[in-house]
């Protein structure tokens, strides 16, 4: 069978060289379209996976994010995964802020839940900062990071500020009421020079010493899962209604904006650019079943005489057809397993190899099926 299918294919060496090349070029087509597929399917994984989804409360006309004063029923309801929205959020940020004054230090005292709470701090954004409290932003200590050049002066030590809440503010006692509290210096920042931060654990307790309730200024999260925007658009509407610039925003109302634009923008233009690589994929498939029908018709063409005298002595047609098989997919076997090899796509070339042969196998059987008398008699 090996020297048959030899001789046969050294009998036309250029349909056989037409054969290879055809091949090898279908076979990396198909390769090189499987591999670009399956890689823009990767990335749009990676992007549903790792794209940042800010979601930022405002007021309920999204006029402003800052100065919110949003009681802890607030807070409770972003952290909660029961009755609030805990379970969609991550990386919550949260800011209180108080004025503070002290020896050389005239400003503002900000309360962190997370360093990304402030560009000063935010590495992704130029900040820089050192610290030396490991659990700085979820500590409950009057902890502080002061700008670096203050570091210098007070690093390793403590500082007393006077601090005054202005949300404590009452027709009373207009100017808030102020307290005197020491903090123990633990990081420095680059940058800024009349902020101070410390941590919003601290804060709150603070903020509930010097005001009738804590209050919080700016609160901000990355969604968990970027699947679930519309969950948690619904979820959150008992506490935070979408932005309704129309509204007559009633003290304690608040809204949350998920800035999605651009996040569902590059999603629907890769996942768009998959479904033109996937309409490619069965424009392939036929291609190389049209070859392997071409190629055999042309292989087997002429041929009829020379299969009738095989069956006559003997050969059955079962037989016979396995043979030209044999043939007519020897070079498209070799070609597909070297694509295969140096792609590193063994299923795209076997994909290949499938449709080349229903392809052969159809023009085989055209030359195979006719009885060997009736061939002969019309050769006579």
């Amino acid at each position: 069978m090996e020297n048959f299918t030899v001789k046969r294919l050294l009998r036309r060496p250029w349909l056989s060289l037409l054969g290879l090349t055809i091949s090898a070029l279908l076979c990396l087509l198909l390769c090189v379209l499987a591999g670009t597929l399956s890689a823009e399917r990767q990335r749009l994984e990676d992007v549903r996976q790792s794209y940042e989804i800010l979601c930022v409360v405002s007021d309920v006309r999204g006029t402003t994010t800052e100065k919110l004063g949003m009681t802890h029923i607030y807070t409770d309801f972003l952290t909660d995964p029961e009755e609030g929205i805990g379970a969609y959020v991550k990386d919550l940020r949260l800011t209180k802020s108080f004025t503070c004054n002290g020896p050389g230090v005239a400003g503002q005292l900000i309360g962190v839940s997370n360093p990304r709470c402030s560009p000063l701090l935010d590495e992704a954004k130029g900040g820089n900062y050192a610290c030396d409290a490991e659990d700085f932003f979820e500590s409950r200590r009057y902890l502080c990071l002061l700008p670096q050049e203050l570091y210098e002066r007070y690093g390793g030590g403590s500082l007393t500020l006077q601090v005054r809440d202005p949300a404590g503010a009452s027709p009373s006692n207009p100017s808030g009421t102020d307290r005197e509290v020491e903090f123990q210096v633990v990081g420095w920042y680059l940058g800024g020079s009349g902020e101070i931060f410390m941590p919003y654990a601290a804060a709150q307790q603070l903020a509930a010493q010097l005001a009738p309730y804590a209050t919080t200024d700016t609160a901000a999260f990355l969604l968990a899962d970027n699947s679930k925007v519309q969950e948690l658009t619904e979820a959150a509407q008992p506490m935070l209604s979408p932005v309704d610039p129309g509204a007559v925003a009633p003290k304690g109302l608040y809204a949350l904006t998920i800035h999605d634009e651009q996040y569902r923008a590059t999603c629907a233009a890769m996942e768009q650019n998959i479904r033109r690589l996937e309409l490619l994929l069965p424009g392939l498939a036929l291609l190389s079943l049209g070859a392997g029908f071409l190629l055999g018709f042309l292989a087997t063409r002429g041929e009829a005489r020379t299969y009738a005298l095989m069956r006559t002595l003997g050969l059955t047609r079962g037989r016979l057809f396995t043979l030209v098989m044999a043939e007519q997919l020897a070079l498209p076997c070799l070609a597909a397993l070297l694509i295969a090899l140096i792609r590193g796509r063994p299923i795209p070339a076997l994909a290949f190899l499938l449709f080349h042969a229903v392809g052969s196998a159809l023009s085989v059987l055209r030359s195979v099926r006719t009885a060997p008398t009736a061939i002969l008699r019309e050769q006579e």
